[in-house]
């Protein structure tokens, strides 16, 4: 039987193999899956590459090449684990040249890119995911301009594409001041994505936004401290370019932003409403959340079934 510790080891390999996802030694460390087990300190990297070169059980279980770990019979994931990686850096030159005009509309106040994007391990047909992060009681009115923007961007991916390679994928939605995600969701496959959140756009709000879901992340994933650098993918505005959006804001916070907030509302709502409609009705498999605090459009989320996949062989 192995130990505890040799079982968080394989958990971690394991989940990333759902994704066809090979790993490195300091990548299980890091995002270290829990499972059962509440450690009292956090193993260090070299307990994770001692147990890697040195239990039975993990060497029967698992392969190596290259520095990366794989289950046993998946070594020619690694190879395409490096493709994949090269990809994933040109993908990140678009997001890098659109979140500029992304942090410039009113009210956003972090985005973090998640997602296959977040782990280097995309694929050409790969979308581009992004969480937001917004001013409350302004939620809709962001969503609006935020498509509005990616639309110019010729970056915005449509409701029914089944594949859109390159496009942003704004697909959730939080209000700063409530950053805690919905119990739902809290589960091993999204603690692991908000574990590994890049930030793009203000990296504070980032933070905040793990320290305020670290209470239930931690009980499935090592929550790594994000070390208080710039990251490479963070962008800043300009002086200039904040006070400009500053000025906007405090327009949009008077009366007729309430009234623009209301109208933006109705009419996301009623395009929403009619796409469910055209399709038989809302989503059977998928999260949909609509409120005024968070916003998620995750139809066919996969999430659901990398639970399962993970608990068959955890």
């Amino acid at each position: 039987m192995p130990s505890e510790f040799e079982q968080s080891i394989y958990d971690t390999v394991h989940f990333f193999d759902i994704y066809d996802m090979p790993v490195t030694a300091t990548q299980i460390w890091m995002y270290l899956i829990r499972g059962k087990t509440h450690y009292k300190r956090t193993p260090s990297l070299h307990e994770v590459q001692d147990s890697l070169r040195d239990s039975p059980y993990l060497l029967e279980k698992l392969e190596t090449q290259f520095g990366y770990f794989v289950k046993r019979g998946r070594l020619p994931l690694i190879r395409q684990r490096l493709r994949r990686h090269a990809i994933a850096q040109d993908k990140w030159k678009i997001v890098k040249r659109c979140a500029p005009f992304l942090a410039l509309v009113p009210f956003v106040r972090g985005l973090g890119g998640s997602g296959s994007l977040a782990i280097d391990n995309t694929k050409y047909s790969s979308d581009l995911d992004i969480l937001v992060i917004v001013d409350s009681g302004r939620i809709w009115t962001t969503r609006l301009a935020l498509l509005i923007v990616s639309q110019l961007l010729g970056r915005r991916r449509t409701y029914n594409s089944q594949q859109a390679p390159d496009m942003l994928c704004l697909n959730h939605y939080l209000a700063k001041d409530r950053l805690t995600v919905s119990k739902d969701i809290q589960n091993v496959c999204m603690a692991m994505q908000y574990a590994m959140l890049v930030p793009i756009y203000n990296d504070e709000v980032e933070r905040t936004f793990t320290q305020r879901n670290s209470g239930w992340m931690d009980s499935y994933v090592h929550v790594p401290v994000a070390p208080r650098l710039q990251h490479q993918y963070t962008i800043f505005l300009p002086n200039s370019i904040q006070f400009i959006k500053r000025q906007v804001e405090l327009l949009l916070l008077e009366p007729i932003g309430d009234g623009i907030e209301h109208i933006a509302e109705r009419l996301q709502q009623w395009v929403i409403f009619r796409h469910w409609k055209n399709q038989g009705g809302a989503p059977e498999h998928g999260r949909i959340v609509l409120t005024g605090s968070e916003l998620a459009f995750h139809p066919d989320t996969k999430v659901p079934a990398i639970v399962r996949a993970f608990s068959l062989d955890a």
